[in-house]
């Protein structure tokens, strides 16, 4: 079985690489002093509603979708990466150009930190811009939360007690893309490249500095079924909170350019999760999970053919009922969904039967 295993592994591997050369090729020259992409959103902080502002800072990009490994099957974020590395300087100053998009806001504000990687990664970002950035977050008192994401292997006790020493009391939180409790669905399906081990690591190293920990969980990874992704998503998250993580995102897979995930959708061979599958994660989830971790969801494509979708005619409603759930974290905004797809979808949940070796 391992060996199975491994040459599934190698197989899915090299289609990553393949796909992800390809997507350097159509990267696009960038401005370097302005950031790939920002925006806000309403966003719950505590017992109050405020403000997120995601920034995803332009960097050379992923070490691990640069690499051999060829990074992650259904992640094209790497074309928002920059062909020449940015200085710190201009590092800097695309944190503070998105940062004026919360001149007008009031506290709460929540500020979440992007790459098309890690944070953390000193190949992306300098330590020089790194504290810099987090400095000026600490002299602006509006900033109650701030959000980092990195992969595990970047979170290690000096830049934990760093970003701890300069951002004071406030919230903090690393962003890591756990995606499955399974090591065998995030290593062959999603070619992760790290274990639950390396996981928990930086999750305790997290708490010695009371830093929480966001589980990204990955919902639908390629090869697997709608009831098997459905399954997978609620252990996944049940199994997160138990190890102590603070929030766990939701993230319904979407089709994203040059990845293994669009060959097998232009194939006919994958299709992104439904609504109603979200819903259902989310509904099981909050009963299974203390009210004290916080579950988010806001799929991107949600409604389109390349992420999330019922039928088209009650797509809108769904995702109204998902964003709201997110900001009360009460699964009655579900109450009222209904449509005829849902025979459909309960269909396909008894029925759907698609080998792994079918698609290699």
């Amino acid at each position: 079985m391992a060996n199975q295993n491994n040459i599934l592994r190698d197989a899915i591997a090299e289609i990553a690489r393949t796909a992800r050369k390809d997507s350097i090729k159509k990267r696009k020259k960038r401005d370097l002093s302005r950031p790939a992409s920002k925006w806000i959103v309403p966003t719950r902080l505590g017992n109050k509603i405020g403000t997120a502002l995601s920034i995803v800072l332009s960097t050379v990009g992923c070490s691990h979708a640069s690499s051999e490994s060829g990074g992650c099957t259904m992640c094209s974020y790497l074309l928002d990466g920059t062909e020449e590395p940015p200085t710190s300087e201009q590092i800097v100053h695309q944190f503070q150009t998105a940062m004026h998009a919360v001149d007008d806001k009031e506290s709460p504000i929540s500020v979440k930190l992007y790459t098309s990687g890690s944070f953390l990664d000193s190949r992306e970002v300098s330590d020089s811009a790194r504290s810099e950035i987090l400095q000026k977050i600490s002299e602006d008192d509006r900033v109650e939360q701030v959000v980092i994401e990195s992969r595990p292997e970047y979170v290690n006790d000096s830049l934990m007690s760093d970003i701890r020493c300069i951002l004071g009391d406030r919230i903090v939180e690393i962003g890591i893309g756990l995606e499955s409790i399974s090591d065998s669905i995030r290593s062959i399906c999603i070619n992760k490249g790290f274990t639950l081990d390396d996981f928990t690591k930086a999750l305790e190293t997290c708490k010695e500095y009371n830093i929480g920990i966001r589980a990204y969980v990955l919902v639908k990874p390629p090869f697997l079924t709608e009831r098997d992704a459905l399954l997978d998503s609620v252990s996944t998250i049940v199994k997160a909170a138990e190890l102590g993580v603070s929030t766990v995102s939701v993230n319904p897979v979407n089709v994203q350019s040059y990845t293994l995930v669009e060959k097998l959708w232009r194939a006919r061979d994958y299709r992104p999760p439904w609504l109603w599958t979200v819903v259902e994660i989310l509904k099981q989830a909050r009963e299974a999970v203390d009210s004290q971790v916080t579950i988010v969801c806001d799929p991107v494509a949600a409604g389109k053919s390349r992420g999330t979708h019922n039928c088209g005619d009650c797509d809108t409603s769904f995702v109204k009922a998902i964003r709201s759930f997110s900001l009360e974290q009460n699964p009655i905004v579900f109450g009222s969904l209904s449509c005829d797809c849902k025979r459909e979808w309960q269909h396909i949940l008894s029925h759907e039967d698609v080998s792994l070796m079918h698609h290699i």
